[in-house]
């Protein structure tokens, strides 16, 4: 039986792993094709197919974007999407400039109750990501201002406390719209882990069926 993952993040986004990395670990698991799909960013892709190829497993192109649906962060996936299409890497860069706007808020914020980050620190420490806060967790439990991941979100990095700050996010209909556009098969990512309840969930399928 062939087995594929159509879900997995390289360290140019907030995975542990290179692009060729995670090749080899895919062959390793037995895996048939795997997709990457980083966060807002297609810098790993290129890498990740060619050495694929080489060693002679699929790796599909694709990316996940951060949307918001009626206050829930919503992620939507693409894949076996044309990631040169100018027009996208366009879109995709202005979403990284979004998210280095908002790191350097949050860098300021945890940086004025004493801890030391900056998000020139962050990226000397994580170099050729799209900083997450994923990034910062490991940053925090690396310079002992926590003693776990989960601490980091709870004290410092999630939606409720003081140093969390918002992005600016496209719609689940228009990250669909995004990926069709390229070519590419629009995913919902883990629905479950959305907490939404069934009538909602319904809700959106059908909305973005219908986008």
């Amino acid at each position: 039986m062939n087995t594929v993952d159509l879900h997995v993040h390289s360290n140019k986004s907030d995975g542990s792993f290179t692009p060729s990395e995670l090749v080899d670990m895919a062959i390793a698991k037995g895996l048939t094709a795997f997709a990457l799909t980083d966060h807002d960013t297609t810098a790993g892709v290129k890498e990740a197919v060619a050495y694929g190829q080489e060693k002679g497993i699929e790796v599909i192109p694709g990316i996940e974007f951060s949307t918001e649906y009626y206050g829930k962060d919503i992620h939507i996936v693409g894949l076996f999407i044309d990631e040169d299409a100018p027009a996208f890497q366009e879109q995709i860069g202005s979403f990284v400039r979004a998210r280095e706007e908002r790191n350097e808020k949050m860098c300021a914020r945890l940086a004025a109750d004493g801890i030391d980050i900056s998000y020139e620190k962050l990226l000397e420490a994580f170099p050729d990501c799209v900083i997450t806060r994923g990034h910062y967790s490991r940053y925090l439990l690396d310079h002992g201002y926590v003693k776990s991941l989960p601490e980091a979100f709870d004290r410092y990095l999630g939606d409720h406390t003081k140093y969390f700050v918002p992005r600016e996010k496209i719609t689940p209909a228009q990250a669909v719209s995004l990926i069709l556009a390229v070519k590419g098969i629009p995913v919902l990512a883990h629905p479950t882990l959305y907490h939404m309840g069934k009538d909602n969930l319904s809700s959106l399928v059908r909305h973005l069926k219908e986008a």
